[in-house]
């Protein structure tokens, strides 16, 4: 059962807001989690119980477009950045970060943009550079607007193939709770996709990221059955992080990689290496 219980929005410097959840162990080591695309805060609420088990105080926000996070452009740094502003609202010093799927870049970009806090970097299924993995995604009108420096016709269009999809109930693994289906007041609403427009984009043309920044170890966990990001995508990674280490779920496919798991992936990020 997915509760809402921890929700609260966090005022960013530049005036934006960001809808925030925290679950798990109030006093326990923090981990940010980057939800997959799309979805929003409450997808970290899937992991709470795991995380009061493991000692580990859940954090969860929804990136700008999603839900009631104010709308705005988005990059791999610039939602890095977003975590850093979100952690020290929290007073959060240092704290590992998790990303699922579409949220897997974003938490690596975290990694390197903010190595003097993140303690240690998970990656779940986590997507690759497109334009890299899959040179096809170079045709996409809006990829190629988006290449072209028209920002804003490339999310217009690929705002359009977002609608295509939901029409068609392409999904994932999201749920109406997980979509965030709330307003500021606490009443339901209807959730943005805009968000998930500007992850498909971040994910072909954002990677606006150093690897090479990335200093604290970082773990990826995918499925050899996975049909939506397959492994190749975690081996990309793994060639061009020295701190990595791959983990392949033999037979899992997308959902598999997380849900049987989040106890033992929330306390291999938060083990004490100080020794």
């Amino acid at each position: 059962m997915v509760t809402v219980d921890g929700r609260s929005r966090v005022r960013l410097p530049d005036g934006r807001g960001l809808d925030v959840w925290q679950g798990g162990d109030s006093g326990g080591t923090p981990v940010l989690f980057l939800h997959g695309t799309p979805g929003g805060r409450l997808q970290g609420a899937l992991g709470d119980g795991a995380a009061a088990k493991a000692g580990v105080r859940l954090v969860s926000f929804s990136r700008p477009g999603y839900g009631g996070s104010s709308d705005a452009a988005t990059t791999l740094a610039s939602v890095a950045r977003d975590a850093g502003a979100i952690a020290d609202a929290l007073a959060i010093d240092g704290f590992a970060v998790l990303g699922v799927s579409g949220g897997g870049p974003y938490a690596v970009a975290a990694g390197a943009v903010l190595p003097d806090r993140v303690r240690a970097v998970g990656v779940v299924a986590g997507v690759g550079p497109l334009l890299e993995l899959d040179p096809a995604s170079a045709a996409d009108p809006a990829v190629r607007a988006a290449v072209a420096g028209d920002d804003d016709g490339a999310l217009a269009l690929q705002d359009a193939t977002t609608a295509v999809r939901r029409g068609s109930g392409a999904r994932g693994f999201v749920t109406p709770e997980i979509l965030e289906p709330w307003t500021p007041s606490g009443r339901p609403g209807l959730p943005s996709y805009r968000g998930a427009s500007r992850d498909a984009l971040a994910f072909a043309v954002g990677w606006d990221i150093d690897l090479a920044a990335i200093s604290a170890p970082v773990w990826l966990w995918y499925g050899d059955h996975d049909q939506q990001v397959p492994l190749e995508h975690g081996r990309w990674l793994h060639e061009r992080l020295p701190t990595s280490t791959l983990v392949v779920r033999e037979g899992a496919g997308h959902l598999a990689t997380l849900m049987p798991y989040w106890h033992d992936i929330l306390v291999t990020l938060t083990r004490d290496r100080s020794g």
